[in-house]
């Protein structure tokens, strides 16, 4: 006896075909929310990590600043028409890329400090000498280059501390002379350290760090990697910001906005977003030990749009930087966080 063969009918067929289409639906469905949740995920964790990486750069150095140093320093980098003093932390409202702060601060390396030879040079002086004999003089003037920063304190002054910075031309580790461009011309330096007069016997010196922090998000004027749609936190480290040797730091970095926290007799130090602009008379040369913090809020964004355009957001508010009128397509995320500037309010102990 023959069997019988029987294939599929077409309702069979049909019914099959839906229900295929409806379960390959879900699971592409599940596939795509998973991309998209991944895909969430990874572009937090990058915002996440860059912030925190700028916000440790900035800390440390904000933490540092005026270490080895009276408040403010006189000399490079000073003025040649204002008798006033570099402060050793300077805020600089509005002045990087799409109306975002910037940072200076100045400091001595701590493991680079020696006293000067005690000799007598005049405040013109173009060379200041290192007694070798001394502990390790000689393997900390190695580490000493030409065209960087040396930071010198008085602290025998008797009108107090008083800090200058030179320009290092050459350093002899044999002779222990470190020859310096001298300081004649600006205003600041010879106001506090006139032709006639000379210099302190005995300084304590060490290399200077000097150091500007500022947001790149311009690429049409051919300096720096960042533009509109790549904002880059940058560093720039002799004042002449932006210039072709800053030195890019973290990228996707929006905005910075920076307040300074003064100690104005209240139980709590006041924060203010408009204290200072490029600092200002609230907080002038001379009262630099009022600055007991400074709150920094740093805004991240994604290095790539929402795929599907679904989301939007824009910049948001801070401190005296208004929000952006216009949304897209980018995450942001925000950290703040205030950062106690202790080198300052140490100088009235010294």
């Amino acid at each position: 006896m023959r069997a019988v063969r029987r294939g599929f009918t077409l309702i069979e067929m049909m019914i099959a075909v839906v229900v295929s289409s409806i379960v390959v639906a879900g699971l592409y469905s599940i596939f795509n929310l998973q991309s998209r949740q991944f895909l969430y995920q990874d572009l937090q964790m990058e915002m996440h990590q860059n912030i925190r990486f700028a916000t440790d750069v900035l800390s440390r150095s904000i933490r540092m600043a005026g270490y080895g140093t009276g408040g403010s320093v006189t000399g490079y980098h000073g003025s040649s028409t204002d008798d006033d003093t570099l402060p050793v932390i300077m805020s600089w409202d509005a002045q990087g890329d799409n109306d975002s702060d910037g940072i200076t601060v100045v400091y001595a390396d701590p493991s680079l400090r020696m006293n000067t030879e005690a000799s007598i040079e005049t405040c013109g002086t173009e060379s200041l000498s290192f007694d070798l004999t001394i502990l390790d003089h000689e393997s900390k003037l190695g580490e000493y280059e030409a065209g960087e920063l040396l930071l010198c304190s008085d602290y025998a002054n008797l009108t107090g501390i008083e800090s200058y910075l030179w320009v290092i031309s050459s350093v002899s580790t044999s002779s222990g002379v470190v020859s310096v461009e001298t300081n004649s011309g600006y205003s600041d330096y010879e106001n506090v350290c006139g032709d006639s007069e000379n210099l302190s016997p005995s300084m304590l010196c060490s290399k200077a760090h000097v150091m500007t922090f500022y947001i790149d998000a311009d690429d049409s004027d051919g300096v720096g990697p960042g533009s509109a749609d790549n904002p880059v936190l940058m560093m720039d480290m002799n004042l002449d910001w932006p210039s072709a040797d800053d030195v890019p730091l973290v990228d996707n970095i929006e905005d910075v906005q920076l307040e300074y926290c003064i100690n104005d007799g209240a139980t709590e130090p006041t924060c203010d977003s408009d204290n200072p602009d490029n600092w200002d008379d609230d907080v002038s040369s001379g009262s630099e030990d009022s600055v007991w913090m400074v709150r920094m809020s740093i805004v991240g964004r994604s290095s790539r749009k929402d795929p599907q355009l679904l989301r939007t957001s824009k910049r948001p508010a801070l401190a005296n930087h208004d929000a952006a009128t216009s949304t897209d397509h980018f995450y942001r995320q925000v950290l703040t966080t205030e950062v106690a500037v202790r080198n300052l309010r140490l100088q009235d102990n010294l």
